[in-house]
């Protein structure tokens, strides 16, 4: 039975909701992309982390494809669209939508701050 103090877990969880990260470059019409994500488990990470090595950051693309939304919750991106994004998306882009969803500021540690 798991402790009490996993309800407030729970609920901080609930409160944290998913993040809007609005991607200009994706956009159509003068609108922006909003890819929605929820929060990253220690779960997901590890299993991102283990097929890490030194010379490989595709953990970041992974992280993407998992992670992006739409509005609706439907996942934006299929596995197959893995390699068309590690060949053609820009590093620095791919690196900031990555680590938005990573970003670990809630708004409560903003409002504290």
């Amino acid at each position: 039975m798991p402790s009490p103090i996993m309800a407030k877990v729970d609920a901080h969880v609930e409160r944290l909701g998913r993040k809007q990260i609005e991607v200009e470059e994706w956009g159509d019409d003068g609108y922006p992309l909003t890819i929605y994500a929820p929060p990253i488990s220690i779960i997901e990470m590890n299993k991102w982390y283990k097929g890490i090595t030194n010379d490989n950051i595709s953990i970041l693309v992974d992280l993407i494809v998992a992670k992006s939304e739409d509005v609706n919750g439907k996942k934006l991106f299929t596995i197959e669209d893995k390699p068309l994004l590690l060949r053609k998306a820009p590093f620095n882009l791919i690196s900031r939508i990555a680590g938005e969803m990573m970003d670990t500021d809630d708004p409560e540690t903003i409002e504290k701050n």
